[in-house]
């Protein structure tokens, strides 16, 4: 069995092209989805995908640590974001995922930091 050279998550799904596409891909059927689209009326889509490509990369997958945005709490603060909405987040980041081909042990990894981070994000 071949062991990959590559030792961060970040690395190893393809860099920050690679994450860009997913975030985009997940973003796209975020605004598809009349269950979850409500919180994103009046956002600024772009700047938020590339926040999110930002974090994404410092902090759950393990690439560069430069984020200095928000913290997840004051970013989703009075969004009033239900945790059955953010079931149906992690399951279009996963269906991202997939498109893009990752692998599930890497989709894995990536569920369970957005599991572990779930108590700042929901309000309600």
């Amino acid at each position: 069995m071949l062991r990959s050279t590559k030792s961060t998550l970040y690395e190893r799904l393809g860099g920050e092209q690679a994450i860009a596409a997913v975030i985009t891909e997940f973003y796209n059927r975020m605004m598809q989805d009349d269950r979850v689209n409500h919180h994103f009326v009046g956002v600024n889509i772009e700047a938020l995908r590339r926040s999110q490509i930002t974090y994404f990369m410092s902090y759950a997958l393990g690439g560069s640590p430069q984020y200095e945005g928000s913290t997840l709490r004051q970013a989703h603060a009075g969004l009033n974001i239900t945790s059955e909405e953010y079931e149906i987040a992690i399951k279009h980041l996963n269906s991202a995922l997939r498109k893009f081909h990752v692998g599930l042990s890497e989709i894995a990894k990536i569920e369970a930091f957005l599991r572990s981070v779930k108590p700042h994000i929901i309000n309600r």
